[in-house]
């Protein structure tokens, strides 16, 4: 058995959908693999759910509730017995100390996952892992950062003795929503498409503000939203000659019959919501900062950029 321990220094790094992605990969290799979280706060539990909706039975919840080295220790190496390989997601309620007593207590290699903006500032608490630590992942890396990376972060992780294991860029498949969730969070409701609101959304567009032709403008974005007042057939029908997943109709208006039908013949969701549109794109501006990983298509796309980015190879020789 190995053990992998995935610990992060700030929330909202990215274990999840890494450790959630990496056991699928390995999974994928033949390798018995199992992830494993304990429960110690509210975030925790919003993670449970998120591992259940893309791992099912290849997550296991420890039971223990309360944070005691010896008891969390002997529930995790009791369930890594069943298993080749044991992805432990650490809880961020823990303190440094707390993380390294417990790693030292199962056995465990560590990888440590960051956020690219915060690689160099996270050194101080990589380095305190020691001999266990196999290396960190750099996680958001924006678009024209490349450079910069390789130059000057990549370096200085270096110097400080850490192995970068590899560089994960931004994608906009893992901060999309599901046309359901944009629905529920605008307090909307759905006039047509229902059956489609598992949908992901990776984009918003407006329509009816510009001059341009629309399908010219639609068209620059795929897998998009698209806000516009429900009485604007024109702009609606030249939404739907482009690559789109719903309709989010403002000012509580319904579209004509002929709008309908082509939606559902292009199996587009149609969200009506009361609000009006400078209203409506106020509250989707603030939507994905709280995106989660709770779908199947996330993990798919994660699973790609691991197996992409990450030297998959040299972790299995780690453990």
């Amino acid at each position: 058995m190995g053990i992998l321990y995935v610990v992060s220094d700030t929330g909202r790094a990215g274990k999840t959908s890494f450790c959630a992605s990496l056991a699928s990969v390995l999974m994928d290799m033949g390798r018995k693999v199992t992830v494993s979280k304990a429960i110690f706060s509210e975030q925790d539990e919003e993670d449970v759910d998120n591992y259940s909706s893309v791992l099912g039975s290849n997550f296991s919840k420890l039971s223990v509730r309360s944070f005691n080295v010896p008891d969390v220790g002997e529930e995790i190496k009791s369930v890594a017995k069943d298993v080749d390989t044991l992805l432990v997601e650490a809880s961020n309620t823990l303190s440094r100390d707390e993380h390294i007593d417990l790693v030292k207590n199962i056995g465990a290699k560590v990888i440590h996952v960051t956020k690219y903006d915060e690689a160099i500032g996270s050194i101080p608490f990589s380095t305190a892992f020691g001999q266990d630590l196999i290396g960190t992942v750099i996680n958001f890396l924006t678009r024209y950062k490349g450079t910069e990376a390789h130059e000057v972060v990549i370096p200085s992780l270096k110097k400080s003795g850490i192995n970068v294991l590899g560089l994960i860029p931004e994608n906009r498949t893992l901060l999309s929503l599901t046309v359901k969730q944009i629905c529920e969070s605008l307090e909307g409701i759905f006039f047509s498409g229902e059956e489609y609101g598992e949908d992901l959304v990776e984009s918003f567009m407006v329509g009816g503000f510009g001059m341009d032709p629309g399908q010219y403008i639609f068209s620059r974005q795929d897998k998009k939203a698209v806000v516009v007042r429900g009485d604007r057939p024109d702009v609606q029908m030249s939404a739907l000659d482009t690559d789109m997943e719903c309709f989010i109709m403002t000012g509580g208006i319904e579209p004509i019959e002929y709008v309908k039908y082509e939606a559902n013949e292009e199996e587009v969701s149609i969200i009506i919501v009361n609000s009006d549109t400078l209203e409506t794109m106020d509250k989707i501006g603030t939507l994905q900062e709280h995106s989660e990983f709770d779908h199947k298509d996330k993990l798919a796309r994660f699973k790609n950029l691991i197996s992409s980015n990450i030297d998959i190879e040299g972790l299995k020789s780690a453990l």
